[in-house]
This record gives structure tokens, C-alpha cells and sequence, in this order.
């Protein structure tokens, strides 16, 4: 099957409520755009074309098409779907057959987005709860997502003619500094999106110092309106505990240290929880909607010098900070954005507050160009 003939079935199933939901509206027209901006041209994959180069005096005699994996091995986890849809889509816009790896627990939004799939599509996808050798040795690509873990476990099975693109531990963060009350609506929406289980879900928003307590409390007030809309899915034991030892950890520091913690909790249940944490150093929540305020590091202020604060900033976040996936900024400029980008980087995405969970259907998830990556080229000419 040609792209041609591709484009219009991938976005027929791209109109389904929950790829829509996760995704966004994803069109024909878009898709046709993807492969032009990453490929060079919509029909690359499907035939030859000249390499022109600047110089017109020596017109290049060779000719180049991209050549997708036949078989791509997706493993997903089970955080949150939209890393496995965004995956899938990727592999059939490329014309890939795809075996995908479910998590233990499975993930019902995408078994149940794969059954409405036409014939032509769903016939290019296998799914499994268990992985044969077969499935290694067919695989041409390998895309995994998982703890670090899983990822160096991935590793021992790869041949090295096989594309590994690998999505390990990542989290976010928010850097507000001013208009702190629409501010709190868009960070409590960042925040409560898919439970706060995926790696752009923040872990921490960072205020000037002056602010950060203040904040904490109109987050905590923006948290329970949302939660209230849209409540939270069930937690397990484990989850639940986790959440519990959290709060009367800091319970116990604002009750013993003077200033350095506050706390805000959903009324009579475990919805929400708000920390403010005087420590700029950057430390995992337990997620499910638990969230740290913290004081910007000096070297993260806008009025700070890129070339001497990046280190600064880095080594006051502390380690986390080599994990940074996204970081979302309010109020947003472009330029505050590209000298964030300076200050934190392996931060691959800046953006502004309250798209933290809404990536482009263009954007280089962990870095990679999510096409170009998988593709090889053959020449002729």
C-alpha cells in the first residue's frame, strides 16, 4: 500500500474519541505534512527523487528514497496510553507492521482504538502479553518504553543492525513567574492529566522565592476545583500508602522545621496533594497528583547570565535534572524559552504552561525525530 492510500485510513481512525482525547485533532493534511518535514517529501517512501544541491554548476546524478522497517517492535508501558498511540500511529504512517508489547496489567484504550482499525490497518498490527524470540529476531526497529530498567534489560536482546529508539525515565517541571492566578489553572490541569503517570507529567513547579508559598496555596484551591470536574482515577494500596507516607513525612517537617514545608491535601480523601518545599532540588513526587512548589535557583532567573548559570542551575536542581523532559513556562516567550532551553539542557521540550500533556504531533520526543529516526535511504544514481 502506498502513502497515498495510508494518509486517508490513518486519519479516518485518528478521528476516534480517544485518539482525539490523547492526541488532539490529527488530519490528513497534517500527516501529508509530517513526512514533508521530517522526510523531505510526502511520497519519499515510495520512489526515487534527485539530492539537489545549492551548487547548480554540478547537478547531483544520484537519486534517494527512504526505506521504513518492515517490522517494528513496540514495548509500552502501562503510565499512561498516549506514548503507545502516539507510537503506533508513527509505524503505520510509515507502512511498518507492528507487534506491540502489552504491560502486564494490558491498556485498554489501545486494544480497544486497534479494534475499530479497517481491515487494511488492523492487519498490520499484532499484539501480545509475552514476547517470543521470533518477535526479536523479525524485529528491524525496537521502540521501548519503560523504567531504566526495562530499558538495559531491552538492550541484551538487540542485534546491532537494529534501530533501538529507547523512552526510559523522564519527568517535568514548570518555571512560572508571573500572573500566578491563571498560572495555578494551568498548572493543576498539567498536573492532574492521566493521573500525573507520564514523563511529561510535572513534578515540580519552581516560583520566585517570594511566591512560591502563595502559589502553593492558589494551586492547592485550582487542584480541588479540578479534581472535583474531572476526579481521579482509583488508586491501589500500594499507590494509596505511597501518598499517605508522603504527607505525614511533611507533616512531620513543618511541625519540626520552621518554614521549610507546608502542606495542602485534599479534603477527607487522597485526590490531590500540594507541597510547598523551601530545597530547590528537584525530587520525585509519588505522582497521582502530588506536587511540589519550590523557590527558583538563582540560576534559572531570567535576569541570569546563560553562559556562567548553566551549571549553576543543574547543580541546584540536583541530579533529576539529567532526567528533565519537558519544561513548561508562564507566562511563555519564545526568547525566555530558547534561554531556558540553554539553562536546562537535556530538557528536549520547552513549552508553555497548560500544553505540558499536549505535545505537537511534530515534536521529538526525547530528542529524536520520531520518522527520520526509523527511516534508512537507498541510493541509486
Amino acid at each position: 500500500m502506498k502513502t497515498i492510500d495510508r494518509i486517508p485510513l490513518l486519519a479516518e481512525i485518528c478521528t476516534h474519541p480517544l485518539c482525539i482525547e490523547l492526541l488532539g485533532s490529527i488530519t490528513a493534511k497534517d500527516l501529508s505534512s509530517w513526512l514533508r518535514v521530517e522526510l523531505g517529501r510526502a511520497d519519499a517512501l515510495d520512489s526515487y527523487a534527485s539530492i539537489h544541491h545549492s551548487d547548480e554548476d554540478t547537478p547531483s546524478q544520484l537519486k534517494t528514497r527512504a526505506c521504513a522497517p518492515s517490522h517494528i517492535l513496540h514495548i509500552v508501558s502501562g503510565n499512561t496510553p498516549h506514548a503507545a498511540f502516539q507510537s503506533l500511529i508513527r509505524a503505520l504512517l510509515l507502512g511498518s507492521r507492528s507487534v506491540i508489547k502489552l504491560p502486564s496489567s494490558g491498556l485498554a484504550e489501545l486494544t480497544e482504538w486497534i479494534s475499530t482499525f479497517p481491515s487494511e490497518l488492523n492487519g498490520m498490527i499484532e499484539t501480545t502479553s509475552q514476547l517470543t524470540e521470533q518477535h526479536w529476531l523479525r524485529a528491524n526497529a525496537v521502540i521501548a518504553i519503560g523504567s531504566d530498567d526495562t530499558i538495559a534489560a531491552i538492550y541484551e536482546h538487540l542485534r546491532p543492525d537494529q534501530i533501538f529508539i529507547p523512552h526510559g525515565h523522564k519527568l517535568s517541571i514548570g518555571i512560572i513567574e508571573s500572573d500566578f492566578k491563571q498560572a495555578a489553572l494551568l498548572a493543576a490541569r498539567d498536573t492532574s492529566l492521566y493521573n500525573q503517570r507520564g514523563c511529561l507529567s510535572p513534578h515540580a513547579f519552581y516560583l520566585p522565592p517570594s511566591e512560591a508559598k502563595a502559589f502553593a496555596e492558589l494551586l492547592a484551591e485550582e487542584m480541588q476545583h479540578y479534581a472535583t470536574e474531572h476526579p481521579p482515577e482509583p488508586l491501589n494500596l500500594s499507590e494509596a500508602g505511597a501518598i499517605r507516607n508522603l504527607r505525614e513525612t511533611t507533616r512531620f517537617k513543618a511541625a519540626n522545621i520552621t518554614a521549610t514545608n507546608q502542606l495542602w491535601e485534599s479534603p477527607s480523601n487522597l485526590d490531590w496533594t500540594v507541597i510547598y518545599d523551601s530545597s530547590s532540588e528537584l525530587a520525585l513526587s509519588c505522582t497521582n497528583c502530588c506536587i511540589y512548589v519550590r523557590p527558583i535557583p538563582d540560576g534559572l532567573l531570567a535576569s541570569s547570565n546563560a553562559t556562567e548559570a548553566t551549571q549553576e542551575a543543574q547543580d541546584a536542581l540536583g541530579p533529576e535534572a539529567h532526567f528533565l523532559s519537558t519544561v513548561s513556562l508562564h507566562p511563555y516567550d519564545h526568547d525566555r524559552a530558547a534561554a531556558i532551553s540553554d539553562l536546562l539542557p537535556t530538557a528536549h521540550r520547552i513549552c508553555p504552561l497548560g500544553q505540558a500533556q499536549k505535545p505537537s504531533l511534530f515534536w521529538h520526543h526525547d530528542g529524536f525525530a520520531p520518522l527520520l529516526s526509523l527511516v534508512k535511504w537507498k541510493d541509486i544514481g
